[in-house]
């Protein structure tokens, strides 16, 4: 929408080798401070800030509880790395809520401030194993070079007039725009005359300031605090101001700068799309069905886990559509539907099926199944569930679904808002015009709807609102909340039956067949963030294909919490493969288990573009590479072995035992998985050591851990620093696993280990020639062409071209290379004075300009143009080709 503004420049990658050599250096120098043997490790860097996305660490002791200050002094000790100032203050405020997996896994979110004031979308994720073990920092902090004042010129009152000048008109552009099912998005405006911004509380006292006024024209009281604003390398002291639009058709976050007024940012908040009833299961196209509230956990297809009290809790409260999940009613100030006691039971049937009681009816059941749904999957009350009563389980309480059912069509015609934990989300679902269906009988709508509920509480803690509004995160909003409501229904379309139309509202059916990538975010249709979730929701709709719905549709749920703030696809596809190698570490998948979904999902991602050497510039459209192939290549191969031996581990004995596993297949090592379960009551006693048939050596774990039980664990090359040095290696030959227990009394067993190997793919190399003896015209800017066509397709990694030009004057000649892309480089241009002839060979590795094509697909016609730019002397283009390292 026009009113939507973001002054940050994504364009620019601020990571230079520079800045990672310095970070990488604070890393080491910090490893050797750290008690025992822990060291850290940066593995990504975020391009929008040049400061680390990813900090692993490895050797962590195994303790559990007491995660929020582990969290907090974890990033304390290692905030250089983090890229943080010499000068500058560590200032991260913990959300209070911890978030698990169902793995067991934990999730702390930390939000930097400066100056006991937040920094817009700058947080860190500390997660932690279900042993308790500290194993990485995710998310992006800013650095802050030099001192900055909080002396706002704006007063709150105008920046709350001037960024309500701002929503309260919409520009003209915005009355051609359609919502999602294709109804007209008719841009609300508000009548400011004589709005004059009133407080009604401010707390002077905070740092932030914040304030609260008077809703005015607008639908809601205006809430107004400090906030920085990275901009330009610096920071910007601005007003974040939350509006809200009248019956709350829109929702708007607008920063205004502190010193000049100028609006820096501005985002739409509200996102679009013992009893019985008589409800629609899926849509209004079948009958409806008397259906017992609560449904039985066996209709949801999950596995069941055992609670240590009475669930599924009842939907209703009293005798109508109000429970403690959901507040079901007529329009914005409408009454709920009372039900009626039948043979004992209370009952819920309306006599118009498509009347206003139905509505609300149908909004009601579809909000409490959704509720019972993800409580299976772990979204609970200490993860921020919309509940009115937490019934002791934790968490903030008092938020249940304030849905609402419109008479006739509302804006967006369906949309829901999610404010903090602790304060009600609102749904509204209205009449799509056009066919005279209503949203509230189309579960895929609704469904879609409280996904972005589910979406906005768990991506960076139940107490961040803002964690899901960088360009491809709230493309993943939408694309989340169609990937559960195809799953759920078993289906490929969402608003079929709404709109009326087999494809239902979206570009493509989520099948196999789905056309585009990664490689299309933020190019053509792939800008709008409803389109841009459409790949991410293909991508994750063919993971349920892959590895199963029920393994998926958890891993998704898993995800979310373990992801950091204002995640790229990158980062959610990292996170769903961290949640799943934390459910292997708890032991709830076995070693072939998780290798066979490791490898299904990396077949997916790569599918979709988002191969391990895929990149962008953090969650932006910017810098978007997409990269085809999985971590072992499509050319490569995977090596599996393990063995269960069952052996004791002599006490007190340095020597200890060896197994032995041997592999038969020669190649290079690419990513090395080391799989280890021993039995063992004190973990600090045992050192566990890995030999190579080539005698490299490393050290998977030695010492730590202290009175935990057993080491069940996987490592792997990418964050273990032992394992890492053996990359490039031979497989080939006998590899020996070592297992010491070094003090008295307690004893154990190695049960069973693994390797996984990723091999070294053999290049492959593509050639072309053409030898056209193409006479170049004289001092003739137009020059002479030629062309190679290239069948194959593939990604080069590797480019060479070979030209052989007669000429008495190479000084006067530009060649040029244009890929199939379109995109040209210059291969030479006008040096080498009064030589004769052009005969060389141009190579990636030395020519900066040929590298910049690397990563291009090969597929089509390449053209060399050599010009001859002054007159005189005059030449031919013998041959050249093309030379590509796939």
């Amino acid at each position: 929408m026009s009113r939507e503004i973001d002054r940050r420049n994504f364009s620019v990658n601020k990571v230079t080798p520079a800045r990672e050599a310095e970070l990488k250096s604070r890393a080491s120098e910090i490893s050797d401070r750290l008690p025992g043997s822990q060291r850290i490790r940066i593995k990504r860097f975020d391009t929008t800030t040049g400061n680390p996305a990813v900090i692993t660490s490895e050797d962590g002791p195994a303790e559990t509880g007491n995660y929020i200050q582990r969290a907090l002094d974890h990033v304390r000790n290692i905030s250089k790395a983090l890229g943080l100032t010499a000068t500058q203050p560590n200032e991260f405020v913990a959300d209070p809520h911890i978030q698990r997996a169902s793995s067991g896994a934990v999730a702390v979110h930390l939000q930097q401030q400066y100056k006991g004031i937040s920094i817009f979308q700058a947080a860190e994720t500390v997660r932690f194993a279900p042993d308790g073990r500290l194993e990485e920092t995710v998310g992006s902090s800013v650095a802050v070079d030099h001192d900055r004042e909080v002396i706002p010129k704006l007063s709150v009152q105008e920046a709350v007039l001037k960024t309500a000048q701002h929503v309260a008109t919409p520009d003209r552009d915005e009355y051609k725009m359609t919502d999602q099912f294709g109804e007209p998005l008719t841009p609300k405006s508000v009548d400011l005359s004589g709005f004059v911004p009133k407080i009604i509380a401010i707390l002077s006292d905070k740092a932030d300031q914040p304030a609260v006024f008077e809703p005015g024209p607008f639908g809601d009281k205006i809430k107004a605090a400090l906030i920085w604003f990275p901009l330009d390398g610096g920071l910007r002291l601005a007003w974040e101001v939350i509006i809200t639009m009248p019956n709350y058709e829109g929702q708007y976050r607008t920063m205004a700068d502190a010193e000049t007024g100028e609006i820096l940012y501005c985002k739409q908040l509200v996102q679009s799309v013992k009893a019985r009833g008589n409800v629609y299961h899926v849509d209004g196209g079948s009958a409806r069905q008397m259906t017992h509230f609560p449904s039985p956990l066996t209709d949801y297809g999950l596995p069941l886990p055992n609670f240590p009290f009475n669930f599924p809790d009842d939907w209703v409260e009293v005798n109508a559509t109000i429970g403690n999940s959901v507040y079901a009613h007529l329009g914005d100030t409408g009454s709920a539907v009372q039900g009626v006691v039948q043979d004992g039971v209370l009952t819920f049937n309306p006599a118009d099926s498509k009347g206003d009681d139905q509505k609300v009816l149908n909004i009601f059941y579809y909000n409490c199944y959704m509720h019972d749904f993800f409580y299976l999957l772990g979204f609970r009350e200490g993860d921020g569930n919309f509940q009115h009563n937490n019934l002791g389980r934790g968490g903030v309480a008092t938020d249940r679904v304030d849905a609402r059912a419109h008479s006739g069509a509302v804006w967006g015609t369906a949309n829901m808002y999610t404010p903090i934990d602790g304060s009600n989300p609102v749904m509204n679902m209205g009449l799509v015009t056009s066919t005279d269906r209503h949203t509230a009988f189309d579960s895929s709508v609704v469904f879609h709807e409280f996904m972005h509920g589910v979406t906005n509480r768990l991506v960076g803690g139940p107490m961040n609102v803002s964690a899901l509004e960088a360009p491809q995160s709230s493309g993943m909003g939408e694309g989340w909340g169609d990937y559960i409501a195809c799953t759920i229904n078993n289906t490929t379309v969402v608003g079929a039956w709404v709109v009326k139309k087999a494809g239902g509202i979206r570009g493509f059916p989520y099948d196999s067949n789905f056309p585009d990538t990664f490689a299309d975010v933020g190019k053509g249709r792939y800008t709008e963030e409803h389109n841009i979730g459409e790949i991410w929701c293909a991508t994750i709709m063919e993971m349920n294909r892959k590895i199963g719905a029920v393994l998926a549709v958890q891993l998704v749920v898993d995800a979310l919490k373990l992801s950091p703030a204002n995640p790229s696809f990158l980062d959610m596809r990292d996170s769903i493969l961290a949640a799943l190698d934390k459910k292997h570490a708890a032991g709830q998948l076995s070693s072939g288990e998780h290798s066979t979904a490791k490898n299904g999902i990396w077949s997916v991602f790569a599918k979709f573009g988002m191969g391990p050497n895929a990149k962008s510039h953090g969650a932006s459209l910017s810098g978007i590479v997409a990269d085809f192939k999985t971590p072992s290549d499509t050319t490569g191969q995977n090596i599996r072995v393990e063995t269960e031996p069952n052996i004791a581990i002599p006490d007190n004995n340095s020597s200890g035992l060896t197994s032995i596993l041997t592999i038969s297949q020669a190649g290079k090592i690419k990513r090395l998985v080391i799989s280890i379960n021993i039995e063992h009551t004190y973990i600090g006693d045992l050192k566990v050591s890995l030999t190579t048939p080539g005698n490299g050596t490393a050290v998977l774990h030695n010492r730590t851990g202290a009175s935990a039980d057993n080491l069940v664990k996987s490592y792997t090359s990418e964050d273990t620093s032992d394992l890492a040095s053996l990359i490039g290696a031979q497989t080939q030959g006998n590899w020996v696993l070592k297992v010491a227990d070094l003090a008295g009394q307690d004893v154990g067993t190695l049960r069973s280990w693994g390797i996984e190997i990723d091999l070294e793919a053999a290049s492959q190399v593509i050639r072309g020639e053409a030898a056209p003896a193409l006479t170049i015209p004289d001092n003739n800017p137009a020059g002479a062409q030629s062309v190679i066509g290239i069948t194959q397709s593939g990604v080069a990694k590797g480019i060479k071209v070979s030209v052989d030009i007669t000429h008495t004057y190479i000084g006067d000649l530009r060649v040029e290379l244009v890929a199939p892309s379109g995109q040209q480089v210059i291969l030479h241009n006008r040096t080498g004075g009064s030589k004769d002839n052009l005969i060389t060979t141009y190579d990636s590795i030395s020519a900066s300009s040929l590298a910049a094509l690397i990563g291009q697909q090969i597929e089509g016609n390449w053209i060399l143009r050599p010009t001859d730019m002054a007159g005189q002397d005059i030449g031919k283009l013998n041959k050249w080709s093309l030379e590509f390292t796939l």
